[in-house]
């Protein structure tokens, strides 16, 4: 039967190895091999389920299997690319790939989080994990864009926490002795849980995991966390940390739509999405980085899973789905804008054009994931888009419909406009750089990207079963009351006492 402490205690193990190895090879090998083992015990949990039961603090629910495992995978391909992405000189190289596998553990241990307070916990180790891998380049930019990072996730923390205070508060209201915070016995007394204090405590939580999660209009530190730290790490925060928050924000969501609080929970992250969709697409056009401008779309797909949530059962499907998509998505074009970085040297879009004629590869990938990202079909986004918009035409919340459209459109104006002729416009006449270095490099950097941009695709074009109950199942977790209980029983996995 899988242990799910190996898939806290690998990486952990790993990340002592990259400490201790003295070869630049053998860090890499070490950090490779412990995201591909962290995958093989994902998948173990998938094929060998093994009894379990409620109320412990570490276990898995189809919510948490499911963004478990789109983490892991975003880290296994992850961790191929750094074997061409880095380089020798980095002096802090041990330093930095034993927190890029603390990361995978922390993210990992949000996941298997049964009780809100350890889901914090995990979520700030998660942050102080993150940290030095921003400040990579280590100049004044990289300086500034880590302390902005620090300093707005540390006020989200802090809001997060005192929401988790608020609906302890809550719960020993009515009960007047000893609170449990795990989600299954918030869930089953829910009925009992004071109003007032769990409103208080969704609006917090809502606020401080958003922050983590990149919602406006605390989302100022992710064009400059994305812009200066490498762009595999940025994948990372874009993919694996936000699904790490919104595991927060759903879990809080959980208890207050257990507690018949759908409706109100559901609104604000409803007004929390659309707010961010519009902040994307005003900052998106006219923008000349093209890192920056994958940061802001970050920010849009934030919103749109946002927006899925609130519009209750009828988008929380459409919602897992553009979680599955955006992660494999943001590691295409992230990877991607590595090997532009690498390549011209520059951020600026003027300076890069005409991928198709020098780089053929490179730029068939680079256009995929524009479209994916875009949600042009046959990419899943389309679908899943498609989904929050019926959604929410369904409902007849008409001013969603109206909102959700219109910025969807300025988004895609902006990025299409900004960044095609990166793919087909004329190459410049001197570029910095005509290759990453050797053809293995090039390998190792490409490969990913095009194993995720075919994944995208399949999964777009064909779904299969196994996928499709796997989101039926996440989306169940989230919309009733209670099911995330009633799937585990059916489908068990362990839980550790």
């Amino acid at each position: 039967m899988p242990n799910l402490l190996l898939l806290i205690h690998v990486p952990l193990a790993f990340a002592l190895l990259c400490l201790g190895l003295p070869f630049s090879w053998l860090r890499l090998a070490s950090l490779a091999a412990g995201a591909v083992v962290h995958l093989g015990v994902v998948a173990w949990t998938w094929w060998v389920p093994s009894v379990g039961g409620t109320g412990a603090y570490l276990g898995l629910d189809p919510l948490g299997h499911l963004f478990l495992t789109l983490i892991s995978v975003l880290f296994a391909a992850t961790s191929v690319y750094f074997v061409g992405y880095h380089q020798k000189r980095l002096v802090s190289q041990r330093v930095f790939l034993a927190c890029v596998l603390v990361l995978l553990a922390a993210l990992s241990l949000v996941c298997l989080s049964r009780q809100i307070g350890l889901l914090w916990v995990a979520m700030e180790a998660a942050s102080l994990a993150a940290t030095p891998l921003i400040y990579f380049r280590l100049g004044p930019r990289a300086l500034e864009a880590t302390w902005k990072f620090v300093l707005m996730n540390s006020v989200g923390i802090a809001l997060a926490l005192l929401g988790i205070f608020c609906i302890a508060v809550s719960a020993g209201a009515s009960e007047g002795g000893a609170v449990s915070l795990t989600v299954s016995d918030l869930i089953a007394g829910a009925a009992r849980l004071d109003p007032v204090w769990l409103r208080a405590g969704f609006l917090l939580a809502l606020v401080g995991f958003g922050t983590k999660m990149g919602l406006a209009p605390l989302h100022s530190w992710k064009p400059d966390a994305y812009g200066e730290a490498p762009p595999p790490v940025a994948a990372l925060l874009a993919g694996g940390m936000t699904l790490g928050a919104f595991t927060g924000i759903l879990r809080v969501y959980q208890i207050c739509n257990a507690a018949g609080l759908a409706a109100f929970a559901g609104f604000w992250l409803m007004v929390f999405g659309l707010l961010s969709l519009a902040v994307a697409a005003v900052f998106i056009v006219g923008h000349n980085d093209y890192r920056r401008i994958l940061a802001y779309t970050s920010v849009e797909h934030m919103g749109i899973m946002a927006v899925g949530i609130g519009l209750g059962a009828s988008g929380s499907y459409a919602t897992m789905l553009h979680a599955l998509h955006n992660t494999l998505n943001k590691g295409v074009l992230f990877f991607l804008a590595g090997f532009v970085w690498r390549t011209y040297h520059s951020t600026r879009i003027r300076d890069v054009a005409g991928m198709l004629h020098r780089f053929p590869a490179a730029g068939v990938v680079l256009l995929a994931g524009l479209c994916a990202t875009c949600a042009l079909p046959p990419f899943g986004m389309f679908f899943s888009e498609l989904g929050v918009l019926l959604a929410a035409a369904e409902q007849s919340r008409w001013w969603v419909v109206g909102v959700f459209t219109f910025t969807l459109a300025v988004v895609f104006v902006g990025v299409m406009t900004a960044m095609l002729p990166m793919v087909f416009g004329d190459p410049p006449v001197a570029a910095a750089g005509e290759a990453v270095g050797p053809r293995w490099r090039r390998t190792a950097m490409l490969a990913p990207a095009g194993v995720l941009a075919l994944l995208a695709l399949a999964l777009g074009t064909y779904q299969p079963r196994a996928v499709t109950e796997a989101l039926a199942a996440a989306a169940a977790c989230v919309s009733a009351p209670g099911a995330s209980e009633r799937v585990a029983v059916q489908d068990p996995v362990e839980v550790l006492p």
